[in-house]
């Protein structure tokens, strides 16, 4: 009888611990590595370890303005060796599973070094506002709650912007602000 119990405790237990601990974190870091620079893993992680566990509002300190980068140079080209960060207008969509009850608002912004994003940004703005909040029309409080869901969510976005942005156009996506309400 006590191996019974102890199957019935224990396995669900040690399922848990592994998802947790080593199968969560295997996979958002898997999800960040390929599409981050060597110099954003810094920011990136205190976002993230700001984020974790929490749903109400963000505010990482992390955050640039609506049309210049986020290390102050001229987003024209001029500091093409730095990363320049062009923010879309907030996008806000109903959390999946709420019946319309709780909303969901991000900003979002795209990184790279390619002195024609600014102007993709612009052109392809309402596209990448679709993309945006298609994707995350699509998530549930738990979803959003999850550990990692920053990290989980910057990398589904990156893809859905890849598929709207010619290839080799940017490096990362940025999330400064995401908040439930």
């Amino acid at each position: 009888m006590l191996p019974l119990i102890l199957n019935i405790v224990l396995l669900p237990v040690i399922a848990f611990a592994m998802t947790q601990y080593v199968l969560l974190p295997r996979l958002n870091q898997s999800a960040v590595a390929p599409g981050a620079a060597q110099g954003d893993h810094g920011d990136e992680a205190s976002q993230d370890d700001a984020s974790h566990g929490a749903s109400a509002s963000h505010d990482t300190g992390h955050s640039a303005p609506a049309k210049s980068d986020s290390h102050g140079s001229d987003s024209k080209g001029h500091g093409a060796s730095s990363d320049a960060t062009h923010m879309l207008d907030a996008v806000t969509v109903n959390v999946a599973g709420t019946m319309g009850s709780r909303l969901l608002m991000a900003k979002i912004g795209i990184r790279g070094t390619n002195p024609k994003l600014e102007d993709l940004v612009k052109n392809r703005g309402h596209d990448l506002r679709d993309a945006a909040s298609a994707l995350l029309h699509t998530k549930t409080l738990v979803d959003i709650e999850r550990q990692g869901a920053r990290t989980t969510i910057k990398a589904e976005l990156k893809s859905a912007f890849q598929r709207v942005l010619p290839p080799n156009s940017f490096s990362d996506v940025v999330i400064p602000d995401l908040a439930v309400q």
